[in-house]
């Protein structure tokens, strides 16, 4: 461990480990953190006065399903303090499902002491390095601070670790010692989150293959949203007059009302434009995607075209398709010097008629006659009224959300890895206004009960419960392609719990689904228990 040489080489007075931290986070530009209501009150005060919003949550699972939400909602990072750290546990599943979704968050807990562990103290494990071990798989970088000259820089470490190309969560230990103790903290090392930049010579390949393409069609996932580059895809299709399917996590990173939006999901998941357009390209521009087994329906795709495949990780290019160039970068970047290269060699717009094609291929969803509700009745339904965010566990009831038109970025928050059922309810339980929608199934809700009714009267926004009894599931065992199934035994939960429990109106026509949409509550959770046939038809399958 360095030790500083000069006074001149710290931030000139002592702290406490306590403002050590406080300092680092208003130095970070952090400005909300979450935490259990139980964090200890001299870390609470600290932060006050440091300027820091802390946002209490009733237990260690729902601050990190929050900071979860709240990385995913604005695109940045979700911080989360808790002491003492072993209490993270509670919350693994939301840690790995926000790893595996490229998730930012920054886990900066306590350690109960690191002189002399293993004496059975409360909330202690075995040794010290137990809680770092049961993390190691799900987290970017793990590090440890015992002495209150590196807290700084190891924070400050974290943060630009989790931000840095593919964003991941990231856990610092602070051992408790450090509260009671007063040293020269380091100044901050001011390390900036780093980008990986394309190479120009295989993005001079990429703008000669575009720019002799004929029929180019461009996939868009989540990378292009989490580059911030939606404005540059939209040049680049303009540009190239390309249509743009997108993947079921990155629904508005191009408008679904824009001429050259083909829809969502690849394979047998495409909508029609998408399958045929897909078909008939002869070059195919995959932008920060990983190839999903749910968006790519079991990587059911089929092209004859040639593969250009971006993404910031170059573990995952090549695992599912093999691209003829592949373009290991930060998409944002990649997008920006591609179109300083296409712009060089294009220098008006091309004009191939795809927005007449896209028109011409897409065809609206007829259901068959049936009864009782559906999936994609509520969706139809929904699309009626304006909406400023969608909040979605994808189920198998809530699947059919996915041909739910998207017209903005980041105002469709969804997981494509399907680890968890907590999105619906951690954006919702946060919502501050009626335009804010959370859409699950009746296992999301059981799941989530207390989170819900302690926020009930603190939230706002519609909660979609879509509720077939837990009658069906999304079956990726019998097949890689996924489908719908039966389930040998439902979820016995009467509505007269959800009504009592939840205040819940329950839903049994589209009649009744409208007028509570109608006349919604503005100063509560008003949450809808939507009664769907078990026996429907999804639009997906």
């Amino acid at each position: 461990m360095s030790q500083p040489k000069r006074k001149e080489e710290t931030i000139g007075r002592e702290t406490k480990g306590d403002e050590a931290i406080a300092y680092t986070f208003k130095e970070l530009g952090i400005k909300e953190i979450f935490s259990p209501y139980n964090l200890p009150s001299f870390l609470a005060e600290r932060l006050k006065q440091y300027e820091i919003n802390i946002n209490y949550a009733s237990s260690t699972r729902e601050a990190v399903m929050l900071a979860d939400s709240y990385a995913r909602e604005y695109n940045t990072l979700g911080v989360v303090l808790q002491s003492p750290g072993v209490y993270l546990t509670e919350a693994i599943d939301i840690i790995a499902q926000a790893f595996m979704d490229s998730v930012p968050l920054l886990l900066v807990s306590t350690l109960r002491s690191y002189r002399d562990t293993g004496r059975s103290r409360i909330a202690e494990l075995k040794t010290q390095d137990d809680l770092m071990n049961i993390l190691a798989p799900i987290t970017k970088m793990r590090e440890r601070v015992v002495s209150i000259e590196e807290i700084i820089i190891t924070i400050e470490k974290g943060y630009k670790e989790a931000l840095s190309n593919r964003n991941r969560p990231v856990y610092i230990e602070i051992a408790e010692d450090l509260f009671k103790l007063k040293a020269y903290p380091l100044s901050p090392a001011e390390q900036k989150p780093e980008k990986k930049t394309p190479d120009k010579t295989t993005v001079a390949k990429v703008a000669e293959v575009l720019s002799n393409s004929k029929s180019p069609v461009i996939i868009a996932g989540y990378g292009v949203l989490a580059s911030n580059s939606f404005d540059e895809l939209k040049e680049l299709a303009e540009l190239l007059d390309s249509p743009v399917i997108a993947t079921f996590r990155s629904k508005g990173v191009i408008p679904a009302s824009h001429p050259l939006y083909a829809g969502e999901g690849l394979g047998l998941f495409a909508t029609e434009e998408g399958g045929r357009l897909l078909d008939e390209a002869d070059v195919i521009l995959a932008l920060g995607t990983r190839f999903t087994q749910l968006s790519t329906a079991g990587w059911s795709m089929k092209f004859k075209g040639y593969l250009i495949h971006n993404n910031v990780d170059g573990e995952d290019i090549g695992k599912v398709f093999i691209p003829q160039i592949p373009v290991v970068a930060d998409t944002g970047l990649f997008l920006k010097e591609l179109l300083t290269q296409l712009k060089a060699k294009i220098k008006e717009p091309i004009k191939r008629g795809s927005a007449d094609k896209i028109k011409v291929y897409r065809k609206i969803h007829i259901l068959d006659s049936h009864g009782g509700l559906w999936p994609y009745d509520v969706v139809r339904t929904i699309q009626q009224f304006k909406f400023d965010k969608i909040f979605i566990d994808l189920t198998a009831p809530t699947i059919d959300f996915v041909r739910l038109p998207i017209e903005k970025p980041f105002s469709w928050i969804a997981s494509e890895s399907l680890l968890e059922r907590n999105i619906a309810i951690s954006g919702i339980v946060r919502a501050s206004n009626n335009k804010i929608i959370g859409v699950t199934d009746l296992q999301g809700v059981i799941q989530n009960l207390s989170i819900i009714q302690n926020r009930l009267n603190k939230s706002h926004g519609i909660l979609l419960i879509l509720n077939d009894n837990g009658s069906t599931t999304i079956d990726a065992i019998s097949s890689d392609i996924p489908t719908i199934s039966r389930t040998t035994s439902n979820l016995d939960i009467k509505d007269e719990i959800l009504e009592k429990s939840l205040d819940a109106k329950t839903i049994q026509s589209i009649s009744e689904l409208k007028m509570e949409l109608e006349n919604l509550d503005e100063n509560k959770l008003n949450v809808l228990n939507i009664k769907i046939e078990p026996d429907y038809k999804s639009v997906m399958f």
